[in-house]
C-alpha cells in the first residue's frame, strides 16, 4: 500500500471513530442503525458503512424466504439481519434470541427507529434437552464473538438463562431457521430436532469448531431432509433447503 493510501486509510479510521463517539446513526440497506459507543466496534461500523455487514447471510435469507414464514433466529447481534429480513416478504413472524444482554437495548432501539414490529427478541441461550437452567456465557472485546466457548478475547463470564431449543421449535413451528452463534452450533445441532423446517441459513465458524463437528451438523441436516443449496451459499454461510 502506498504512503498516500495509508494516509487516507488513517484519516478514514479517525473520522469513523469520531462518528462512533458522536453516536451518528448509519444507514444500511434502508435501515437506520443506531450507533452506541461500546456496542459498535470500528470493524463492525466499517462493514456497515461499506455495505458489507453479514452480506452472505442476508443474501441467503433473501433467496429462501417466503410470504407468511415463521422464522427462528439464534444470534440477533445488532438486529440488522432480522430487521432486513422482516422487509423481505409479507406476513413474516420472526422470533429471535440473543445471548449478549448488553445488546438488547440496542436491538430494541433499532426496531423502534425503523418501525419493526414483526420481530420479538429474547435474551437467552437455546440448547436441545438442556441439563441446567443457566449456562456460562463469555462476553468478548468484539461483541460478535461472544460465545459459550471461551476465546483469547473473552473479557467476562456471565450466567444466562437456557431454554430448550426443541421445545421452542415445537411451540413456534418455524419454517426457516437462521443461526449465527459463534461456534455453539457444535453443541446445538447433534440433538436438534429440525424436522419441521423448510429452510436453514447457518454461519459456520471453522476456526472454533472441528471438522468432525461440521460433519455432524451436515449429517443432522440431512437426517431431517435439509440439503445444501450451493448457489445460495458463500464464505462460511451455508443455505439448506428441504428436498
Amino acid at each position: 500500500m502506498s504512503y498516500f493510501a495509508k494516509r487516507q486509510q488513517r484519516k478514514l479510521r479517525r473520522a469513523r471513530l469520531r462518528d462512533i463517539d458522536a453516536g451518528t446513526p448509519l444507514s444500511y440497506r434502508g435501515l437506520t442503525v443506531p450507533v452506541t459507543k461500546g456496542h459498535m466496534p470500528l470493524p463492525v461500523y466499517s462493514q456497515i458503512a461499506e455495505d458489507a455487514y453479514e452480506g452472505p447471510e442476508i443474501a441467503a435469507i433473501q433467496s429462501l424466504v417466503r410470504d407468511g414464514d415463521r422464522i427462528l433466529e439464534l444470534g440477533t447481534g445488532l438486529g440488522i439481519v432480522s430487521g432486513l429480513t422482516s422487509r423481505m416478504a409479507k406476513g413474516l413472524e420472526i422470533r429471535s434470541f440473543e445471548a449478549n444482554p448488553r445488546l438488547i437495548e440496542h436491538i430494541q432501539k433499532l426496531h423502534e427507529l425503523n418501525g419493526i414490529t414483526e420481530v420479538t427478541v429474547e435474551n437467552a441461550l437455546l440448547e436441545p434437552e438442556p441439563e441446567a437452567s443457566h449456562r456460562p456465557f463469555h462476553l468478548h472485546l468484539y461483541f460478535p464473538q461472544g460465545s459459550i466457548v471461551s476465546t483469547e478475547g473473552s473479557t467476562e463470564t456471565i450466567d444466562l438463562p437456557v431454554k430448550d431449543f426443541n421445545a421452542v421449535m415445537r411451540d413456534f413451528r418455524p419454517d426457516m431457521f437462521v443461526c449465527d452463534i459463534e461456534g455453539a452450533e457444535e453443541f446445538l445441532f447433534p440433538k436438534a430436532d429440525l424436522s419441521g423446517l423448510r429452510a436453514l441459513v447457518l454461519e459456520l465458524h471453522p476456526d472454533m469448531i472441528s471438522r468432525s463437528a461440521v460433519k455432524t451438523i451436515y449429517d443432522t441436516c440431512a437426517r431431517h431432509g435439509l440439503y445444501p443449496r450451493i448457489e445460495y451459499s458463500s464464505e462460511q454461510v451455508v443455505a439448506f433447503e428441504k428436498i
